[in-house]
């Protein structure tokens, strides 16, 4: 079964399914071990954490293709990518879906921003025109070789410059027209009324047509009432929360390295004591040098293996 109809088949047997935006292999392998559905590759994400750049359209479809490669290897979970605006127009779309699907990615989203783009929650966002929009979904499409490779289609329509609710409602119905399998909304706010009314539009004319949500990191969630299962009450049925590798990493990592500048070896003392109750238990055995060194006994001539380990310290 491929990524893509994996992916599908999680849709049609639960009520929604859940995952957070990750950036590397590590993040990835945490995700699946924490028993998440699915994983949620984001290009704010890429962006800084690999390259110390803001998402502001830095990322190429190279950076993106080859950080995707490495992850899908790593679990067993479908992977789901953010595309940006496809790194193009129609033309450079097709080339993107082609490296997306044969790197054994299960879902790609396809903006509609300008390009260069801008993350979906800055200020200065401008959308294409919906001919043009339409025409790289229906590109991207023809492009895929595996019927079940998810194309998704996102519109930043309602805080770009000359936007609004109406016209993300009006592209949305739009891109489900020409064919996209699923539809994903960029919202400003917290505010519940935004997504209960695109989801409201979209199911009058497209009635259960699958709708994502991102759970933007940026957004004031303790001052709404928007939970997962609210959202999947009004039809939602995949969702992140953007930036869940990312923000944890920021401030964990900062906790550390100010306690480590204070307290010196003390801090780490602490630390590894902490680690060693921690469900990911170390950093050996989380790697998995434990599988490898079985491979090694299955595979190598076993006098080589007995030279490399008797008497060897370490794991």
């Amino acid at each position: 079964m491929s990524m893509g109809r994996r992916f599908r088949a999680l849709l049609r047997e639960k009520r929604f399914i859940t995952s957070f935006g990750i950036a590397m292999p590590l993040h990835a392998m945490i995700a699946e071990r924490a028993g998440f559905d699915y994983i949620y590759l984001g290009g704010y994400d890429v962006s800084l954490t690999l390259m110390g750049l803001p998402d502001l359209g830095f990322i190429t479809q190279g950076d993106m293709v080859e950080n995707a490669r490495h992850i899908v290897r790593s679990v067993s979970l479908p992977v789901v990518v953010d595309a940006d605006t496809g790194y193009g127009n129609a033309i450079n779309v097709i080339r993107t879906v082609e490296d997306f699907e044969a790197a054994g990615v299960a879902v790609i989203h396809i903006e509609d921003q300008v390009s260069p783009k801008r993350c979906g929650h800055v200020a200065g966002k401008m959308v294409i025109s919906i001919e043009e929009a339409a025409g790289k979904i229906k590109a991207a499409l023809d492009a895929r070789k595996d019927p079940d490779f998810v194309i998704m289609a996102r519109t930043d329509a309602v805080a770009a410059m000359g936007g609004g609710l109406d016209e993300a409602i009006r592209r949305g119905k739009e891109y489900a027209r020409v064919g996209a399998d699923m539809l994903f909304c960029e919202f400003p706010s917290a505010d519940p009324e935004y997504p209960r009314r695109f989801a409201q539009e979209i199911h009058k004319a497209y009635p259960g047509f699958p709708l994502y949500f991102n759970y933007s990191a940026n957004l004031r969630w303790h001052e709404s009432p928007l939970t997962f299962e609210a959202l999947a009450d009004m039809g939602y049925k995949a969702m992140h929360v953007s930036q869940g590798g990312l923000r944890p990493s920021i401030q964990a990592v900062w906790d550390y390295a100010v306690d480590l500048r204070a307290r010196g070896a003390q801090a780490e003392i602490d630390f590894e004591k902490r680690s060693l109750t921690h469900p990911l238990g170390s950093a050996h055995e989380f790697a998995g040098f434990g599988k490898y060194k079985d491979l090694e006994a299955k595979y190598l001539p076993a006098e080589e293996v007995r030279k490399k380990y008797d008497g060897a310290i370490g794991l």
